[in-house]
């Protein structure tokens, strides 16, 4: 089976093979604590750094071209956006917030799906 790690909270999640699944409903439906707000595309707090399966991920879309610009060149994807089709590993800054908060405090992180939490 193929599985995601996400290293900064140590945590695999499995995934049956064939599917291709979104990063970051397999972080919430297993608890794990990306961070995120819109689930859309549009904040960036959600940013991933991709330590390994880059080869696994869909490409890019086109929101999150526009959202991440240069970082998406350094290894970063939102895991909002990212499907995987096999084995990948993630890491991220657990205190990260949104890419448009210039006073650097953000908002808090949601713990449930979009519109729930």
């Amino acid at each position: 089976m193929p599985r995601i790690y996400f290293k900064t909270a140590d945590q695999y999640v499995e995934f049956a093979e064939g599917e291709e699944v979104n990063v970051l409903r397999m972080a919430i439906r297993e608890d794990i604590d990306v961070p995120w707000q819109c689930a859309s595309g549009n904040c960036g707090t959600d940013r991933l750094v991709v330590e390994e399966g880059a080869e696994n991920l869909d490409p890019p879309r086109r929101r999150e071209r526009a959202r991440l610009g240069e970082l998406l060149d350094a290894g970063y994807r939102l895991a909002c956006q990212t499907y995987t089709r096999g084995d990948a590993a993630f890491s991220w800054d657990p205190d990260q917030v949104g890419l448009d908060d210039e006073d650097g405090r953000g908002s808090e992180s949601r713990t449930g799906w979009a519109g729930t939490g």
